[in-house]
């Protein structure tokens, strides 16, 4: 019987898009690491209404004193594989800094930390837990500037590799399409792995 049901749910699984089928059902949480130590983590969570949030967190110490903190949460709204809502905090260092946007008829349009923002209805935030968006035209999930080059994409092994070389950003996916490792470079040019939690 169950085997039964389970052939019968695999057509309904195949006509969702990928990025239904990737995300887990607990979400996304890595830790940050930095030169074996543990310095932030980041999440990643599936609402109700199309809704995913993010929040990261980091705090570099040198010996007990912090040099450097940062705090950076966001939302995003999808629907009908369209970006129709993005909102997100940001502090750094003590200073804040805001990114609003809606879809509008001439395409995304909101408020950043330097000034309005415009970008095309097709946009969608760097933000990494689908692969699928990584295709469109994205924006920084900060000030809302459009990314200047594109992530290019590759094999690594059985993964799926996305690679952003002017940052040293670089996401791994497996077949199914769910981010399993990441890593980055520093502001101070240190290298930052993801770990899962």
């Amino acid at each position: 019987m169950m085997r039964r049901r389970a052939l019968l749910g695999a057509p309904l699984l195949a006509l969702l898009p990928p990025t239904a089928r990737a995300f887990p059902a607990e979400g996304y949480r890595f830790r940050l690491m930095r030169e074996g130590r543990e310095i932030g983590t980041h999440t990643v969570r599936s609402e109700p209404g199309g809704v995913t949030r993010t929040a990261v967190t980091l705090e570099v110490k040198l010996l007990s004193f912090t040099v450097f903190r940062m705090t950076h949460e966001y939302a995003e709204r999808w629907q009908g594989g369209a970006l129709v809502g993005f909102a997100a905090r940001t502090v750094r260092n003590g200073d804040e800094g805001r990114l609003n946007l809606v879809a509008t008829a001439d395409g995304l349009r909101g408020e950043g930390p330097e000034g309005a923002v415009r970008l095309p209805a097709e946009a969608a935030p760097l933000s990494w837990w689908a692969p699928a968006h990584l295709e469109r035209p994205l924006f920084d999930t900060a000030t809302g500037k459009p990314l200047p080059s594109a992530p290019q994409r590759s094999r690594q092994g059985a993964l799926t590799r996305w690679e952003w070389p002017e940052r040293g950003m670089v996401a791994l996916y497996d077949a199914a399409g769910t981010w399993v490792a990441f890593s980055m470079r520093g502001d101070d040019g240190s290298t930052v792995r993801y770990e899962t939690a």
